[in-house]
């Protein structure tokens, strides 16, 4: 036991600090594609203007006679990317509660060593070990929730309200029986 409680002692910064850095890489890519999903549903969106019809045959969405055409199909395809991406979002959110978590371990395990210290230098090694690694989970914690409250939550709600409205205005046409021969 004592032999285990060591290894994670020595070593629970360097995995609080790579696990950091590869969540917040991963976040920051996933930031960018979430905003490349967000592009391109915003100008498939702003295709359309005027009165919404939608074809018998093809249901097929129309604002007017100028704008291209928007397919339900072409929404969906488009959303089910983004919602592929968004998950991947969420997963990473999700780790970010491991880092307070890792602290603790790396401060359990270094209070655990002080116990069968013998000298003053090995008990300030360990009160080292056992602190600093409580830093670090706290500071990749609290880093990556600033991050993703940025930036990706912000990215993910505008397609959400953007979709939303899709639906909203394809639900009104068809209720209001702007269904045309095509």
């Amino acid at each position: 036991m004592e032999g285990f409680i060591d290894v994670i002692s020595r070593n629970i910064n360097t995995v609080i600090v790579i696990l950091g850095i590869v969540i917040f890489t991963l976040i920051i890519v996933n930031a960018f594609k979430l905003s490349y999903h967000r592009s391109r549903i915003d100008d498939v969106m702003k295709r359309k203007r005027k009165k919404r019809t939608i074809g018998r045959k093809t249901w097929e969405m129309n604002e007017s006679e100028e704008d291209e055409s928007v397919t339900p199909e072409m929404i969906r395809e488009y959303e089910k990317e983004f919602n592929h991406t968004r998950s991947l979002y969420f997963m990473y959110t999700q780790l970010i509660p491991i880092f307070p978590l890792l602290g603790i371990l790396g401060t359990v395990s270094g209070l655990m060593s002080q116990v069968v210290a013998e000298n003053i230098d090995a008990l300030y090694a360990s009160l080292n070990i056992a602190l600093g690694s409580t830093w670090w989970g706290l500071i990749f914690a609290i880093t990556l929730k600033f991050v993703v409250a940025l930036f990706p939550g912000k990215i993910v709600d505008d397609v959400e309200i953007m979709l939303d409205d899709y639906y909203n205005k394809f639900n009104d046409a068809l209720a209001q029986k702007n269904i045309v021969e095509e």
